[in-house]
C-alpha cells in the first residue's frame, strides 16, 4: 500500500475513533492517557529536545479520551501512534533537506522545533497507556 493511501486510511480511522468515542466521563471504562513532556531544549541534540516524563504520576498525564473497552482504547492508541510516526518521518525528512539547502536560520529553527515536537509526540504515544477509569493511581 502506498504511503498516501496508508496515511489516508489511518487518518480516517483516527477521525472515526476520536469523534465517535464515548464521553470522557465514562463510568467504568478505559482512559487513554498520554505522559507529559518537558519544555523544549533547543540546545539538546537533534530529536532530544523534549523529554517524555513518563515517570510522573498518572494523575498528571493528559487524557486523550474514554473508551468502553481496553481493546477499543488500544486500537485508538495504535492508530494515533501510527499517524504520528508518519507525520514525524515526513517532518524530519523536510528538516534534513532544508539543512542541506542552507535555508534561512529562522526557517530552520521553526522546522527543527516542528520535527522535535512531532518526535516527542511519537515518543509520548509510544509511552501512552490505557488505564481502567477507576484505577486508584488516577487520584480521583
Amino acid at each position: 500500500m502506498n504511503s498516501i493511501l496508508r496515511f489516508t486510511c489511518v487518518t480516517a480511522i483516527v477521525f472515526i475513533a476520536l469523534f465517535t468515542a464515548p464521553s470522557v466521563f465514562a463510568a467504568a471504562g478505559w482512559y487513554l492517557l498520554i505522559p507529559p513532556s518537558s519544555d523544549f531544549n533547543e540546545r539538546a541534540e537533534y530529536l532530544d529536545g523534549y523529554i517524555i516524563l513518563d515517570s510522573k504520576p498518572l494523575s498528571q498525564w493528559a487524557q486523550q479520551g474514554a473508551y468502553d473497552s481496553a481493546s477499543e482504547c488500544e486500537a485508538v492508541k495504535n492508530a494515533l501512534y501510527l499517524t504520528e510516526q508518519i507525520s514525524s518521518a515526513k517532518s524530519n525528512e523536510n528538516y534534513i533537506k532544508a539543512v542541506g539547502e542552507n535555508k534561512e536560520p529562522s526557517v530552520l529553527k521553526f522546522m527543527r522545533w516542528t520535527s522535535e515536537r512531532r518526535n516527542a509526540n511519537v515518543n509520548a504515544w509510544a509511552g501512552s497507556r490505557c488505564i481502567k477509569s477507576d484505577d486508584p493511581r488516577l487520584g480521583k
